[in-house]
């Protein structure tokens, strides 16, 4: 990739096999996105197509019928989720990852820490960014070796108590750690790290909440201390205290640092439309015009997001979960907090996954999402068309539907700007069960 730094294949990491397995499941889709999107040129797209397959596919473990542990990042089970961003410039493509490496999971490595300590510092190698920030997170939120004897056993009675028993999924034995994600520009990735803290909470009992304001008024450059103070405050006062679930950043080289992101991800246990209004305006703290704007616009295009395209009776509706046995999010939020800003940014995200009721109804309501937004995917057809050629018939029975999230934020500088986000299904082994 031009501008960027040699990259260095990292060898040895996953077998033929899993890299096989891995490149059919990704690979194909990651290309047709590139080419739905009108976005990329041919050598971009192999240039995509080619950072993925050296330095991301080898690092998803190994192929389901043989991986040590379920990664929790999408419904199907797949390790990567990519996502297409609208906005009022062309649509781009970006991908997340767990990263478990090939020993994530295993009794070495049982909460994939190693695989990310070592995984974060070669991407930070390759793309020539700055690990000062996410130096400052693994160092709080990584069990110590003494916290991770006794981890396992903690996680199994958490997990026993907020999963039923007679659940048709069997819980996963451990919470992920570490995640990636690249926006891909041209050939160029830009870079994000999201840590989970969760695990610490559950294993140490330390206040996961506590453990991060420590940690974000320690970082340099320093945050802006009323925008700690704002997120803080709003959080402790929800009827039922908000837990901080993921800590993300920007990967960014030192100097970049002074603009960079950091990002809090907290669920609501409600999706009415007042509960998006408390959150977007953090308990009406926020009143500037953008945040108002966005609200006009996320307000029309609510019904269609919750999958009810009759529309909702009030503010207050709350929509049930279509499935609760799991772990579930009705409703999450970001706040993106940067150096020097007074005042968060905050993102709504709704899990689309816990409310279709088929990829194609999902496929027609997003379409008028499009529609509403100016978006060129909101001719008729056209998301049809994109969704078919990447996952097939819009109209195939799945176990998991493909749409998993969507994300809505309104800037001053953007617009509109939300991103789909799909979970690939796995495809079955011969001779195996997939997770």
């Amino acid at each position: 990739m031009t501008g960027q730094p040699a990259i260095t294949e990292m060898k040895g990491h996953s077998s033929a096999a899993d890299l096989e397995y891995w490149t059919a499941h990704a690979v194909p889709v990651l290309r047709s996105l590139l080419r739905s999107t009108g976005s990329y040129s041919s050598e971009e797209q192999d240039a995509q197509v080619q950072f993925l397959t050296k330095h991301v596919l080898p690092n998803l473990g190994p192929r389901p019928s043989v991986a040590y542990t379920k990664s929790f990042l999408t419904k199907s089970g797949s390790p990567i989720q990519l996502s297409v961003n609208l906005s009022a410039r062309k649509p781009l493509v970006r991908y997340c990852w767990e990263i478990l490496g090939p020993q994530g999971g295993s009794e070495s490595d049982p909460f994939a820490i190693e695989a990310a300590k070592n995984i974060i510092s070669h991407f930070a190698d390759t793309l020539g960014f700055s690990t000062q920030w996410s130096d400052v997170l693994m160092k709080s939120f990584a069990l110590t070796p003494e916290e991770q004897a006794g981890g396992l056993l903690a996680m199994e009675r958490w997990m026993a108590k907020c999963i039923p028993a007679d659940a048709p999924v069997k819980p996963p034995k451990s919470l992920p750690l570490a995640f990636a994600a690249f926006d891909l520009k041209g050939d160029q990735v830009s870079s994000k790290t999201y840590f989970n803290p969760k695990v610490k909470e559950i294993v140490t009992g330390a206040s996961v909440n506590e453990l991060t304001w420590a940690v974000l008024r320690d970082l340099k450059p320093a945050l802006h201390p009323e925008a700690i103070d704002l997120v803080q405050e709003f959080l402790s006062t929800r009827p039922v205290p908000s837990g901080i679930e993921l800590v993300g950043v920007d990967c960014v080289d030192e100097a970049g640092l002074a603009n960079a992101r950091v990002k809090l991800y907290v669920h609501s246990k409600s999706n009415s439309f007042n509960t998006v209004r408390e959150y977007v305006t953090i308990g009406g703290r926020l009143k500037d015009e953008a945040t108002r704007k966005s609200l006009e616009v996320l307000h029309e295009i609510w019904p269609l997001l919750l999958q009810e395209p009759e529309g909702l009776p009030d503010d207050d509706f709350d929509k049930p979960l279509k499935d609760a046995s799991m772990f579930f999010q009705k409703l999450y939020f970001s706040f993106e907090l940067r150096p020097g800003c007074e005042h968060p940014e905050v993102k709504t995200y709704l899990p689309t996954w816990n409310y279709v009721r088929s990829d194609e109804e999902t496929v027609q309501n997003y379409s008028a999402v499009f529609r509403k937004c100016g978006y060129e995917w909101g001719q008729e057809g056209k998301y049809k068309a994109v969704f078919e050629d990447a996952f097939g018939p819009v109209n195939q029975e799945r176990a998991v539907p493909v749409h998993c999230d969507a994300s809505f934020l309104f800037s001053e500088k953007n617009g509109i700007y939300q991103t789909v986000y799909f979970s690939t299904p796995l495809a079955e082994e011969a001779g195996s069960e997939v997770w």
